[in-house]
């Protein structure tokens, strides 16, 4: 074997365990009990594997064989949090890819007056990090009465999001053929070539944009927590830190984590053979 690929697997070894070690230990304490988890030397694997946790953060009470009783966490209402996330991350997803694509596709292939310094604009608020424009976003929320509820936050969110994958997507567009000619000969108009040409050609590059937008929104955290956290429309991370902070649960904490995943994989799964097939044009009918 030569020597650089030596270290190329050495490099990829060290990387997969860096990643999958501390996913394997919060996984681990989520099957655990409490006195399990706090346990000194710790445990390297479940020594009494139990689902209490992944009830008890479902709102279920769980006895033990021995006649232990766990009750659910008062302080967190997890479920509910689980549904505002999934509501939020659907919402900006949709709407997020409704604005992007005719954006993107116009500035990465036409030519307009300020087309530069539009794309500066994009740029920057790509570039401004998300605690700066908070405050504001508060004060005008609080005031029109958006603050504290699902739809401020989906709004304050998509500041985020329709930059980011616009300013993403803007090389992809570009660098595809350039068919919309043949297409406006074929009797297509510039709009519908845009919807039955141009976007099942970049349909990769649409449904990166499509999970870019569901996983930020699903995980975020620093609107979430200023914009709802304490209330109905809480989402799931500002939730799951109040596990550590609110009322101190590990076995809690780890298994809210664990169902916080499930979502993304199975997003990513569905979305991933669309990536992976070759991207094949539907000819021009004529």
């Amino acid at each position: 074997m030569k020597k650089s690929s030596v270290i190329t697997t050495i490099i990829v070894i060290l990387v997969l365990l860096w990643t999958l070690i501390p996913m394997y230990w919060f996984m681990k304490m989520a099957f655990e009990l409490p006195v399990d988890i706090s346990a000194f030397p710790p445990h390297f694997y479940p020594k009494r594997p139990t689902i209490t946790s992944f009830l008890n953060v479902l709102g279920f009470s769980y006895t033990t064989r021995s006649g232990e009783v766990f009750i659910p966490s008062g302080g967190v209402n997890f479920v509910q949090a689980l549904v505002n996330s999934f509501i939020l991350a659907t919402s900006v997803t949709v709407i997020t890819m409704l604005v992007v694509l005719p954006l993107s596709y116009t500035f990465g292939r036409l030519e307009f007056k300020h087309k530069n310094l539009l794309l500066f604009a994009i740029i920057l608020s790509v570039a401004l990090p998300p605690v700066s424009v908070m405050i504001p976003f508060y004060i005008i929320f609080t005031k029109v009465g958006l603050a504290g509820t699902l739809l401020g936050l989906i709004i304050v969110t998509l500041t985020i999001t329709i930059p980011f994958v616009t300013w993403m997507l803007i090389g992809f567009f570009r660098n595809l053929p350039q068919v919309e000619r043949l297409a406006r000969i074929d009797g297509y108009s510039r709009f519908g070539a845009f919807v039955k040409i141009v976007i099942p050609m970049g349909k990769i590059g649409v449904v990166i944009g499509a999970i870019i937008s569901f996983l930020f929104a699903w995980n975020e955290y620093t609107f979430a927590l200023v914009m709802v956290n304490g209330t109905p429309a809480a989402t799931m991370p500002p939730a799951i830190s109040g596990f550590l902070f609110v009322v101190p649960e590990p076995g809690h904490l780890t298994a809210s984590i664990v169902y916080s995943l499930i979502p993304p994989f199975i997003v990513v799964y569905l979305l991933q053979k669309h990536i992976t097939k070759m991207n094949i044009v539907e000819p021009l009918e004529g």
